[in-house]
């Protein structure tokens, strides 16, 4: 056999069982010399590959474009409806801010009058704070009235000291997370507490609720509802010592001190809310609580 066709032979077994790159198009030149172009199979797989891809993003973008337009439209109608919350909250916070800063003069006027000056209400009607407020309120109540809604409005205020700790690990505000490195609102202030310690209410109430929230969110905690719409919360509680619609007052024994719910140790988280008093429009609204303490730790 001729030694080209043995050549011939020879490359074509090499073709068939598989070269680096195969001809795309010969094209004559001139007599005798062609032009071969040629293509490598891992270019060929790579366009192959890139097309698929493509086609593939195509097809979820079309497969997906009613969930994400959904989606997008379900985003929009909850971004509206928070912004008209808000904007009820905000109107509604101005109002509750006056009530309580006109709340806790009361609170303090009553506690000057009543216990710093003298328990006779003789007294109590012959001093400038009593002579103002009666000039207002006469009218329409008598002086006993005006001291019984004093009185109340002072025991109402939480003044009072939840457990006795002289070292608060974490203030009412914007904070570093515990548990990661994103900023989140604390909507209290947590006083510092070995397991066990007691805690007290910090005024005159009734518990809404005794509830455990097992290992998430406030685990064993109280929440009391004093008038006016104050209510005081006392979380990650070891253990609860009251029951629901059990009425307490300032400075009776709620329960004691643990790290129960999202904890990271031995402390007693607490808070300060207003609410509305307009059951058809509900809302809540938390406050610093340190403003509102008057007893000494």
């Amino acid at each position: 056999m001729p030694s080209g066709r043995k050549t011939a032979r020879s490359n074509l077994r090499q073709r068939l069982k598989g070269g680096s790159a195969f001809t795309l198009a010969i094209i004559p030149a001139s007599a005798g010399f062609n032009l071969e172009w040629r293509v490598s199979y891992a270019t060929v797989w790579f366009f192959l590959a890139m097309l698929a891809l493509v086609a593939c993003f195509i097809a979820f973008a079309l497969l997906n474009k009613p969930a994400l337009e959904a989606d997008k439209r379900l985003s929009e109608e909850a971004a509206s409806a928070w912004l008209a919350r808000w904007e009820v909250l905000e109107k509604g916070k101005d109002r509750i801010t006056a009530n309580l800063d006109e709340l806790q003069k009361i609170g303090e006027d009553y506690y000057q009058t009543i216990f710093q000056t003298s328990p006779d209400l003789g007294d109590i009607a012959s001093t400038d704070s009593a002579k103002q407020q009666s000039a207002k309120i006469l009218p329409l109540m008598s002086v006993m009235q005006i001291i019984t809604a004093r009185e109340e409005a002072y025991i109402s205020m939480p003044i009072g000291i939840a457990v006795r700790s002289n070292q608060i690990t974490s203030l009412y505000g914007r904070r570093i997370d515990p548990f990661g490195l994103e900023t989140n609102f604390h909507t209290g202030i947590d006083f510092a507490g070995g397991v066990g310690a007691p805690i007290y209410a910090t005024a005159d109430g009734v518990v809404a609720s005794a509830a455990d929230e097992g290992t998430t969110g406030l685990g064993k905690n109280v929440r009391l509802e004093h008038k006016f719409g104050i209510i005081t919360v006392y979380a990650h509680m070891n253990e609860i010592s009251v029951r629901k619609d059990q009425k307490v007052r300032r400075g009776e024994l709620i329960g004691f001190v643990g790290t129960t719910g999202r904890s990271t140790g031995p402390h007693l988280h607490y808070e300060v809310r207003v609410r509305s008093l307009e059951p058809d429009n509900y809302y809540e609204l938390t406050y610093n609580p340190m403003p509102f303490i008057r007893e000494k730790l």
